[in-house]
Protein backbone atom coordinates (compact mmCIF):
# COMPACT_ATOMS: atom_id res chain seq x y z
CA UNK A 1 0.00 0.00 0.00
CA UNK A 2 1.36 3.55 -0.90
CA UNK A 3 2.07 6.18 1.68
CA UNK A 4 -1.17 8.01 0.20
CA UNK A 5 -3.09 4.88 1.00
CA UNK A 6 -1.94 4.92 4.61
CA UNK A 7 -2.58 8.39 5.48
CA UNK A 8 -5.96 8.70 3.77
CA UNK A 9 -7.11 5.24 5.76
CA UNK A 10 -6.08 6.80 8.98
CA UNK A 11 -8.68 9.34 8.10
CA UNK A 12 -12.03 9.62 10.20
CA UNK A 13 -14.85 8.10 7.88
CA UNK A 14 -16.77 11.49 8.43
CA UNK A 15 -13.33 12.92 6.51
CA UNK A 16 -14.23 10.96 3.39
CA UNK A 17 -16.69 11.37 0.80
CA UNK A 18 -18.37 7.47 0.08
CA UNK A 19 -19.12 6.64 -3.84
CA UNK A 20 -20.32 3.06 -4.52
CA UNK A 21 -18.26 1.90 -7.74
CA UNK A 22 -17.57 -1.53 -9.49
CA UNK A 23 -14.69 -2.99 -10.82
CA UNK A 24 -14.06 -3.09 -14.60
CA UNK A 25 -10.33 -4.26 -14.41
CA UNK A 26 -8.10 -5.47 -12.34
CA UNK A 27 -4.22 -4.36 -12.92
CA UNK A 28 -0.87 -5.07 -10.59
CA UNK A 29 -1.30 -3.37 -7.96
CA UNK A 30 -4.82 -1.73 -8.05
CA UNK A 31 -7.65 -1.75 -10.23
CA UNK A 32 -9.77 0.52 -12.64
CA UNK A 33 -13.43 1.36 -11.28
CA UNK A 34 -16.14 2.98 -12.41
CA UNK A 35 -18.02 5.78 -10.37
CA UNK A 36 -21.57 6.64 -10.58
CA UNK A 37 -23.49 3.56 -10.39
CA UNK A 38 -26.35 4.99 -9.43
CA UNK A 39 -26.69 7.68 -11.92
CA UNK A 40 -26.28 10.70 -10.24
CA UNK A 41 -26.90 11.88 -7.16
CA UNK A 42 -30.71 11.58 -5.37
CA UNK A 43 -31.77 15.08 -6.74
CA UNK A 44 -30.72 14.34 -10.04
CA UNK A 45 -32.30 10.82 -9.51
CA UNK A 46 -35.75 12.90 -8.41
CA UNK A 47 -35.05 15.48 -10.99
CA UNK A 48 -34.56 18.20 -8.89
CA UNK A 49 -31.15 19.02 -8.98
CA UNK A 50 -28.18 19.70 -12.09
CA UNK A 51 -29.53 17.31 -14.02
CA UNK A 52 -26.02 15.18 -14.72
CA UNK A 53 -27.84 11.85 -14.84
CA UNK A 54 -30.18 13.68 -17.52
CA UNK A 55 -27.18 14.58 -19.43
CA UNK A 56 -25.90 11.11 -19.37
CA UNK A 57 -28.53 9.53 -20.45
CA UNK A 58 -29.03 11.84 -23.28
CA UNK A 59 -25.89 11.78 -24.72
CA UNK A 60 -24.82 8.81 -23.54
CA UNK A 61 -21.87 10.28 -21.78
CA UNK A 62 -19.05 7.81 -20.75
CA UNK A 63 -19.18 6.75 -16.75
CA UNK A 64 -16.02 8.18 -14.93
CA UNK A 65 -13.41 5.47 -14.28
CA UNK A 66 -11.21 6.38 -11.70
CA UNK A 67 -7.76 4.01 -10.00
CA UNK A 68 -7.99 2.61 -6.75
CA UNK A 69 -4.39 1.20 -5.71
CA UNK A 70 -5.36 -1.60 -3.23
CA UNK A 71 -3.40 -4.51 -2.27
CA UNK A 72 -6.58 -6.50 -1.42
CA UNK A 73 -8.08 -8.87 -4.12
CA UNK A 74 -10.57 -7.83 -6.07
CA UNK A 75 -12.22 -9.05 -9.31
CA UNK A 76 -13.45 -7.92 -12.34
CA UNK A 77 -17.71 -7.28 -10.99
CA UNK A 78 -16.71 -6.53 -7.33
CA UNK A 79 -18.61 -3.58 -5.96
CA UNK A 80 -17.11 -1.81 -3.36
CA UNK A 81 -17.20 1.87 -1.79
CA UNK A 82 -14.14 4.10 -2.13
CA UNK A 83 -13.76 7.08 0.14
CA UNK A 84 -12.01 10.53 -1.23
CA UNK A 85 -10.83 13.43 1.17
CA UNK A 86 -12.77 16.18 1.30
CA UNK A 87 -10.12 18.12 0.96
CA UNK A 88 -8.67 16.83 -1.78
CA UNK A 89 -12.33 16.69 -3.77
CA UNK A 90 -12.96 20.46 -2.92
CA UNK A 91 -9.20 21.43 -4.08
CA UNK A 92 -9.79 19.82 -6.90
CA UNK A 93 -13.52 21.62 -8.06
CA UNK A 94 -11.36 24.60 -7.26
CA UNK A 95 -9.09 24.07 -9.88
CA UNK A 96 -11.74 22.48 -12.17
CA UNK A 97 -13.97 25.37 -11.99
CA UNK A 98 -12.34 28.35 -11.09
CA UNK A 99 -9.07 28.31 -12.87
CA UNK A 100 -10.98 28.22 -16.20
CA UNK A 101 -13.10 31.01 -15.76
CA UNK A 102 -10.67 33.18 -14.16
CA UNK A 103 -8.60 32.65 -17.21
CA UNK A 104 -11.83 33.49 -19.66
CA UNK A 105 -11.95 36.76 -17.38
CA UNK A 106 -8.22 37.62 -16.94
CA UNK A 107 -8.24 37.25 -21.47
CA UNK A 108 -11.05 39.15 -21.70
CA UNK A 109 -10.23 42.05 -19.48
CA UNK A 110 -6.69 42.52 -20.45
CA UNK A 111 -8.02 42.85 -24.28
CA UNK A 112 -10.42 44.79 -23.76
CA UNK A 113 -8.23 46.89 -21.70
CA UNK A 114 -5.77 47.54 -23.84
CA UNK A 115 -7.94 47.22 -27.34
CA UNK A 116 -11.10 48.09 -26.37
CA UNK A 117 -12.44 46.14 -29.27
CA UNK A 118 -15.19 43.52 -28.54
CA UNK A 119 -14.10 40.67 -31.51
CA UNK A 120 -10.34 41.31 -29.62
CA UNK A 121 -12.15 41.01 -26.22
CA UNK A 122 -13.57 37.70 -27.37
CA UNK A 123 -10.97 36.60 -28.55
CA UNK A 124 -8.83 37.18 -25.02
CA UNK A 125 -11.52 35.46 -23.23
CA UNK A 126 -11.40 32.43 -25.90
CA UNK A 127 -7.78 32.41 -25.26
CA UNK A 128 -7.73 33.26 -21.85
CA UNK A 129 -10.24 30.17 -21.08
CA UNK A 130 -7.76 27.79 -23.35
CA UNK A 131 -4.70 28.57 -21.83
CA UNK A 132 -6.56 28.17 -18.42
CA UNK A 133 -7.59 24.68 -19.65
CA UNK A 134 -4.58 23.40 -20.54
CA UNK A 135 -3.04 24.45 -17.53
CA UNK A 136 -5.92 22.89 -15.29
CA UNK A 137 -4.84 19.53 -17.63
CA UNK A 138 -0.54 19.71 -16.41
CA UNK A 139 -2.17 20.46 -13.38
CA UNK A 140 -4.53 17.40 -12.98
CA UNK A 141 -1.50 14.96 -14.39
CA UNK A 142 1.35 15.80 -11.72
CA UNK A 143 -1.24 15.91 -8.69
CA UNK A 144 -2.13 12.40 -10.66
CA UNK A 145 1.50 11.51 -10.29
CA UNK A 146 1.66 12.64 -6.59
CA UNK A 147 -1.45 10.01 -5.64
CA UNK A 148 -2.88 12.55 -3.49
CA UNK A 149 -6.55 12.16 -5.13
CA UNK A 150 -6.54 8.59 -5.21
CA UNK A 151 -9.33 6.90 -3.78
CA UNK A 152 -9.17 5.01 -0.22
CA UNK A 153 -10.97 1.43 0.35
CA UNK A 154 -13.83 1.76 2.58
CA UNK A 155 -15.71 -1.75 2.13
CA UNK A 156 -15.87 -4.28 -0.94
CA UNK A 157 -19.92 -4.83 -0.56
CA UNK A 158 -20.18 -7.74 -3.43
CA UNK A 159 -17.82 -9.62 -4.49
CA UNK A 160 -18.24 -11.61 -8.31
CA UNK A 161 -18.30 -15.19 -7.76
CA UNK A 162 -16.38 -17.02 -10.92
CA UNK A 163 -19.05 -20.06 -11.56
CA UNK A 164 -15.51 -22.32 -12.13
CA UNK A 165 -14.21 -21.31 -9.22
CA UNK A 166 -16.78 -20.94 -5.76
CA UNK A 167 -15.07 -19.07 -2.64
CA UNK A 168 -13.27 -20.69 -0.26
CA UNK A 169 -15.09 -22.61 1.93
CA UNK A 170 -17.92 -23.07 -0.10
CA UNK A 171 -18.45 -26.80 -1.37
CA UNK A 172 -18.54 -27.71 -5.03
CA UNK A 173 -21.80 -29.45 -6.11
CA UNK A 174 -20.63 -33.08 -6.41
CA UNK A 175 -24.01 -33.70 -9.16
CA UNK A 176 -22.09 -31.43 -12.02
CA UNK A 177 -18.95 -33.30 -11.57
CA UNK A 178 -17.04 -30.18 -10.28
Amino acid sequence: MTTVGRKSAEQAPEDLVLEQARVVEVVGDGAWLEAGLSGGCPNCRDGRGCGVSIFQRLFRLPRHRVYLPTSESLSEGDVVVVGLSQRALLRASFWLYFSPLAGLLFGAIVLDMLFGNEPLTALGAASGLTAALVWVRSRQRQQARSGEFFPVLREVVFRQVDAGHPPAGVPRDKSRGD
